[in-house]
């Protein structure tokens, strides 16, 4: 699946905000309009400017969760007229940016999404299948 960089945006936490068009044409004329939205964090960002005292060491987190965490988040519409992709896709993105990116941009987001990165970590590493 081609995905196209739509913007690419460095948020006040230090994150990266990459939207990107994934839409794929189906039958015909028909289309499934895709929008993925991937937030890069830093884990070196995460005790830059934080003096958040609940995070494990640094290398720990790298050791664990590796240098760069991915957030990805995707919207999408089933069975849309190619002509009118463009408005179908602008409206996603309209919905994204009013819901999704002030959560994202929130100062305490990095933290909280490396915390909760570990604890799912943990969780599956002690199932017992």
């Amino acid at each position: 699946m081609e995905e196209t960089l739509i913007e690419k945006t460095i948020l006040d936490n230090q994150a990266v905000l990459e939207i990107y068009d994934a839409s794929v044409t189906q039958i015909g004329d028909r289309m499934l309009v895709i929008l993925r939205a991937r937030l890069f964090v830093s884990v070196h960002s995460l005790y830059g400017t934080n003096q958040d005292n609940d995070l494990p060491p640094q290398e720990e987190i790298k050791n664990r969760l590796g240098e760069t965490l991915v957030w990805e988040h995707t919207r999408q519409r089933r069975f849309i007229d190619q002509q009118e992709k463009t408005g179908v896709f602008e409206s996603l993105r309209a919905d994204f940016d009013k819901n999704m990116r002030p959560y994202l941009m929130h100062p305490d987001f990095p933290v909280k999404y490396a915390k909760k990165q570990l604890r799912d970590q943990t969780r599956s590493a002690n199932r017992s299948y």
